[in-house]
């Protein structure tokens, strides 16, 4: 199993009115970078990225310039988005960026991608929602005859390409592998087409183990070995008494967020942080967590675990400065070899 970081693009308050202050939003991506390159000298194996837009408590929402910079300041880590959802994107445009990031980073790029599940992304984008499913699948035929074909021709329902050479190509050949963000039934068949099935917010291990398991056995049927399960655990390590207490309401707020916007299938509001603490949240000691990932290994035993220790501002809470975060991932650091 290995372990990637998150070096969170979440640094305002959930529905924030007032934008961030410009030496802010610069901070902030300083921030992310300093995560990211302390996360590579301690040890772990990977950095992972997410794309949000249109919300006000991220603050660098453009992925493909995020993947960038860390191509540029790491030298070994795996970099995966996970997920952009090309859906809204243009399938050219966003083929030329992810290419200059594989080569750029000597070929460490994983394209996770996902449909898109928040309506404000599309009309950002002036993209509509309907048949998002169908555009999605056209746009991932288009990035990867882009990457792969001397000369791409395509004729679909929404787009239509002639005579198209993107160069340079990937660094990877043929291409980067292309790992899909799902939970729904739909959109993890469609994770079968490539190399690997992206979760975030698993369920508790009761119910994700046998989903791993049944897409592990339905990709070696289409003759994929090698097919990645990989998914995503947050928390916060810490010797602290009070560390529930301290950190837990965050994600508590967070959980809360998506099911007042219908985002999320599974939240409840009675014992949310019990709940959460049993599906992908650990909050504790280094033996906690050594023991949650642990057990995690031992009944799942993704291919990629991805840790998150940050996310928006809860107001009037406890938050941790810039110098906890940094202290946390080090923390990691002393136990990766442990849990791998």
């Amino acid at each position: 199993m290995k372990i990637a970081f998150m070096p969170d693009t979440h640094f305002g308050v959930y529905d924030q009115r007032e934008a961030p202050a410009p030496d802010d939003v610069a901070d902030a991506m300083e921030h992310c970078i300093a995560e990211a390159e302390l996360a590579e000298k301690v040890g772990f194996d990977g950095l992972w990225v997410p794309e949000r837009h249109q919300r006000p408590e991220t603050w660098w929402p453009n992925t493909t310039s995020m993947l960038a910079v860390l191509a540029a300041r790491t030298k070994q880590v795996q970099l995966a988005c996970t997920v952009i959802q090309p859906t809204f994107h243009h399938p050219i445009h966003l083929a030329e960026s992810l290419a200059a990031v594989d080569n750029l980073s000597r070929g460490r790029l994983v394209f996770g991608a996902g449909v898109g599940y928040h309506e404000d992304y599309f009309r950002c984008f002036g993209v509509p929602f309907e048949k998002r499913g169908k555009r999605f699948e056209e746009v991932m035929d288009c990035i990867v005859g882009a990457w792969t074909e001397d000369e791409f021709n395509y004729h679909g329902e929404f787009f239509h390409y002639e005579g198209v050479r993107l160069l340079p190509h990937p660094y990877q050949k043929p291409r980067p592998p292309i790992w899909i963000g799902a939970f729904a039934p739909k959109a993890m068949e469609r994770a079968l087409n490539y190399e690997g099935w992206c979760l975030w917010f698993p369920p508790a291990l009761d119910e994700l183990a046998p989903a791993a398991q049944d897409m592990r056995e339905r990709a070696a049927a289409r003759g994929k070995d090698d097919f990645q399960v990989t998914v995503g655990f947050e928390g916060w390590l810490s010797d602290d008494p009070r560390v529930r207490e301290k950190h837990g309401h965050r994600w508590v707020r967070e959980w809360s967020f998506y099911a007042e916007k219908g985002l999320s299938p599974d939240a409840e509001a009675t014992d949310m942080l019990d709940q959460i603490e049993n599906m992908f949240l650990c909050l504790g000691n280094r033996q906690k967590w050594i023991d949650r990932l642990g057990e995690m290994k031992e009944r799942v035993n993704p291919d990629w675990l991805c840790i998150r220790t940050r996310n928006p501002v809860n107001p009037g809470q406890p938050y941790p400065s810039r110098s906890e975060c940094l202290e946390v991932i080090e923390a990691f650091g002393e136990i990766l070899d442990a849990v791998r």
